[in-house]
Order: structure tokens, then sequence, then C-alpha cells
């Protein structure tokens, strides 16, 4: 697949390596392409360079479909509590409606995504409504009301 896209720079590498690789230069890549197991283990790893888990959203992508689920974790230390955050979650949901917009170049549902987006980007600026993990004090609820509210009122 490489040669068909030579602008695009392309490197094999066995999985520890670039795990050291990713976590000095995380810059230095856009794009991993991997197994399951070992995409799985990567984004985790990866998710302590953006904050956690809950700051990690996921979408798994192929030619025809895709799936978009929160990078994971039990976390049963914070289960039933409502504190989680659900940035991740959301996010991917955002990516996921942004891949079905573009694939089917539908401008409404664009605008959308961006709206999303740009509606939890204000709350996590703002900090006054993020879970205890972005050094709030909001509930899961609260912090998922937030962004509807500020999604409502960038839109209407």
């Amino acid at each position: 697949m490489a040669k068909e896209y030579p602008d695009i720079a392309f490197e094999a590498c066995v999985v520890d390596t670039f795990a050291m690789k990713m976590l000095m230069n995380p810059a230095d890549y856009d794009v991993v392409v991997t197994t399951n197991m070992f995409g799985d283990i990567l984004s985790d790893e990866a998710a302590g360079l953006v904050g956690g888990l809950g700051m990690a959203p996921g979408l798994c992508v192929g030619p025809e479909y895709c799936m978009a689920q929160a990078t994971h974790g039990s976390a049963p230390d914070i289960a039933g509590k409502n504190i989680a955050n659900p940035y991740a979650m959301i996010m991917s949901g955002q990516m996921l409606l942004s891949w079905l917009a573009n694939l089917k170049g539908d401008a409404n549902g664009i605008r959308a995504a961006t709206d999303v987006e740009n509606a939890l980007c204000r709350i996590l600026a703002e900090k006054t409504s993020v879970t205890p993990d972005l050094g709030g004090t909001a509930s899961t609820q609260e912090m998922g009301r937030a962004v509807c509210r500020a999604l409502l009122k960038h839109t209407v």
C-alpha cells in the first residue's frame, strides 16, 4: 500500500520499539496501522500522552465500515460513581458522525460534527463543568449536560 502513496512516510517497526518511539516523539506519527491486539495496547499507552483514557476517543476505520469506541479500560475504581470523563465517548461519536458525513458528502452532518467538537472544546477551555480527572467537580452527567448546552447555545 505504501508504494501507492510515495508522499507519505512509511516505517515498519516491531511493536516494542514503536511503543518507545511513540512515547519519545509522539508528533512524528499521524497514523499507525497495527493488528487489533497491538493497536489496543498502543492506544491505551498513547492515551497517557493526552491525559488518560477519558481523553482518548477511538475510531476503527475500514474501506466500507467504521466503528467508534472510546479507548477503554474497565476502571473498576470509579464504576457507578458518576465521575467518568465523557469526553472520549462523545468525541468517538463525533468522529463517527464526521466520517459518515464526509463519506456521504452531507454538509449538514459535517457541520453537526464540527459543532459537537467545538462545544466540547468550549467546555474544556472554560473548565467549569469538567470531571475530577480534569481538575473539576462535575459528574459525568453534569459534564454531558454542559456539552449539550454549549452545543445548543452555538447552533440555534
